[in-house]
């Protein structure tokens, strides 16, 4: 896990780096189809296997609602501590250093850290037009509809080098998100749950340094099928320290043998990540499935020894 936050964290850093300091103005979608095909036809392949791995983590939907039930057993747990009912949980245990929780989507909540919530939307906004009037493919984001999420985090430590003692100086980590609609509303059926946005939030703070680096990635529209955008829509948010947050926008990157931005995004980082992170949301299903099942098997035992008499 240690080895893994280097692939993750360093190359997004570089490539926010490459894409804020050297990328051209502006993006010729057409120009570059034509000029180069080959990394066109490699960033498709990349989009087919994020795509593939959107679908595996929309069928994780089930764990939302285990997940808000915890939520809700942990709020009755503080307002009566003495009724052991409410010290139940769904959800146990997790793999290590990782947490997991309920969350309601809210723009401030969101956004929180990197400024003023009206002007962070003010700027995502206005990438998108810009986007428009180049011909990439790009509708407006919405991030207020309410919509039920779960965030499941991975954390560590950054520990100086000092001779005399190992010293932890700052921490790290990286969470991902997914927001869930719900396509049936009807009261006496079962909630059928689609997965209609996924966030990835990546904080670093070392203390010694006074250094903080905040990336946010925001996909609007994972799997809906009338998306043909082909994931130009994907936001991300960079915050160093407290400058101004830079709105980039992935179909503002460029793909081509000098800049091929778009291409690094998809398989150096993001497929990789999620990946990663579906394994572990596989590992705490895993986990909550088997400790329903044995508390299932130790009922019916129960039920079983109640015949003995």
């Amino acid at each position: 896990m240690r080895n893994h936050r280097k692939w993750i964290v360093l190359p997004l850093a570089l490539l926010l780096a490459g894409s804020l300091m050297a990328q051209p103005r502006t993006v010729e979608p057409e120009t570059e189809q034509e000029e180069f095909p080959d990394l066109q036809r490699t960033e498709a392949l990349q989009e087919a296997n994020i795509l593939d791995a959107y679908t595996r983590l929309g069928e994780l939907g089930w764990l939302v609602q285990m997940a808000q039930q915890d939520r809700r057993l942990q709020q009755l747990e503080e307002e009566n501590p003495l009724n052991f009912e409410y010290t139940f949980r769904y959800i146990k245990f997790t793999p290590r250093n990782t947490y997991i929780r309920y969350v309601k989507e809210d723009p401030q909540f969101l956004l929180n850290t990197f400024g003023p919530t009206e002007q962070i939307l003010n700027q995502i906004k206005e990438k998108v037009e810009l986007a428009k009037t180049i011909n990439v493919p790009a509708e407006a984001v919405t991030l207020d509809k309410g919509r039920d999420g779960i965030e499941l985090t991975q954390y560590d430590f950054i520990y100086s080098n000092d001779p005399d003692q190992r010293r932890a100086i700052g921490s790290r980590r990286k969470s991902l998100t997914l927001f869930f609609d719900r396509t049936n509303n009807q009261a006496d059926t079962a909630q059928q749950l689609q997965l209609s946005m996924v966030v990835t939030k990546i904080v670093e703070n070392d203390f010694r340094r006074g250094v903080s680096d905040t990336e946010l990635i925001i996909d609007p529209a994972p799997l809906d099928p009338k998306d043909d955008i082909q994931m130009s829509d994907i936001l991300i948010l960079h915050r160093y320290n407290q400058k101004p947050t830079n709105v980039i926008l992935l179909g503002l990157m460029h793909n081509t043998s000098t800049n091929p931005h778009r291409l690094e995004f998809k398989q150096e980082f993001y497929v990789k990540l999620l990946d990663h992170f579906f394994r572990l949301f596989r590992l705490v299903a895993n986990y909550a499935s088997k400790d329903d099942n044995d508390y299932n098997e130790e009922v019916l035992q129960k039920l079983e020894q109640s015949m003995s008499y």
